[in-house]
């Protein structure tokens, strides 16, 4: 934690000492006076990594680190982060957002280096692009797409890989499907006519289901309107 008053003389004593150091070379405050971050005047190890000179180091309002930038890759919390990508932290002082140096299994999932991550604030993952199709909870999820979580872990999103069917709802292999975290279907976009619960659906519609996974609302799209 770096909480330190940007105004007056405790201000000036304080940035007198950063400045000093060599630890920032530039600084910017909150508006109540409170150190918002600084540039690095040379490279230093913050909260146990390694900075790269001329960085921003950025701070939450509670003097907690809000991003940095390393000076060569980095574990924190059990996840390898990239070096020369920003690197974001919550105000309790958890991962938020990293890249990663190459494909890697983060919390159990594959995950791919070519987009970054995301975490919940109790280190849960949050979402990231899969490196390779995947069996999830029992739903087929597809490579190079988006898949998310719940803080608990429980699947949120995906693209699916396969033809694969939901609490009698059949799911067609490409379609980006919601759940709810007790796993049953959420919401979920039709690309073709079909029967439903019973129900007569449209390519387009938009499906939403309750927590057992029935019927709730079907949204239907806008018709196209074209000029007169």
């Amino acid at each position: 934690m770096l909480k330190k008053r940007c105004d007056g003389t405790t201000s000036f004593r304080a940035l007198r000492v950063y400045v000093e150091a060599g630890i920032f070379s530039r600084t910017l405050c909150y508006g109540d006076g409170c150190l918002r971050g600084g540039v690095l005047g040379s490279e230093q190890v913050i909260n146990g990594v390694p900075c790269r000179k001329g960085s921003w180091l950025w701070l939450h309002p509670n003097g907690m680190v809000s991003s940095i930038e390393t000076v060569r890759d980095a574990v924190i919390e059990g996840v390898p982060c990239r070096s020369g990508m920003r690197i974001f932290f919550y105000e309790n002082g958890g991962l938020m957002k990293c890249n990663i140096p190459a494909h890697d299994i983060i919390r159990g999932v594959p995950l791919s280096s070519d987009t970054f991550l995301l975490f919940h604030e109790n280190g849960m993952l949050s979402a990231g692009r899969l490196a390779r199709d995947i069996i999830c909870q029992g739903v087929p999820c597809r490579e190079g797409k988006w898949i998310g979580f719940y803080d608990d872990g429980s699947l949120k999103r995906c693209f699916l890989a396969e033809d694969t069917v939901r609490n009698g709802v059949p799911l067609a292999a490409g379609c980006w499907v919601c759940f709810h975290r007790n796993g049953a279907i959420d919401s979920y976009k039709l690309p073709a006519e079909t029967v439903v619960h019973g129900v007569s659906c449209g390519e387009g519609d938009v499906l939403l289901f309750d927590e057992k996974g029935r019927l709730a609302e079907r949204v239907r799209p806008h018709p196209t309107e074209h000029p007169g």
